[in-house]
């Protein structure tokens, strides 16, 4: 058990002191005082009208709820493809040996090109 809390004492030391490391920066300063004003002006804001916070948050599932739901429904469509995929490509492979044994025992018994009699005299 007293490791646990040495483990955890020390994630946070060092949480703490990258927080601090990182304030050395001028750019992450002046970013991190802008968002902590968005956010206490938001928290401000939802104090004052609680019914937004509740509407807020129902958009935000709505959101991800249809995004999860395309996602799904693109996986699906993928699936599918694959699936005919795999049906058609032994198909297409035998399709394609068929016509390459056709044709290549052709070409095996043709004879060579030769120029006709008549132009072979120059």
């Amino acid at each position: 058990m007293d490791n646990e809390n040495k483990l955890l004492q020390g994630m946070l030391i060092g949480a703490a002191v990258g927080a601090v490391v990182s304030m050395f920066h001028k750019q992450t300063r002046q970013e991190v005082l802008e968002q902590g004003k968005c956010v206490t002006d938001r928290v401000k804001d939802y104090c004052q009208h609680p019914s937004k916070l509740s509407d807020d948050l129902k958009k935000k599932v709505d959101a991800t709820k249809e995004t999860v739901q395309e996602i799904s429904e693109d996986l699906s469509f993928l699936n599918e493809k694959m699936n005919e995929l795999k049906e058609t490509t032994p198909q297409v492979i035998d399709m394609i040996q068929e016509t390459k044994e056709r044709f290549l025992p052709k070409k095996k018994a043709q004879a060579p090109c030769s120029a006709p009699t008549s132009i072979r005299r120059f």
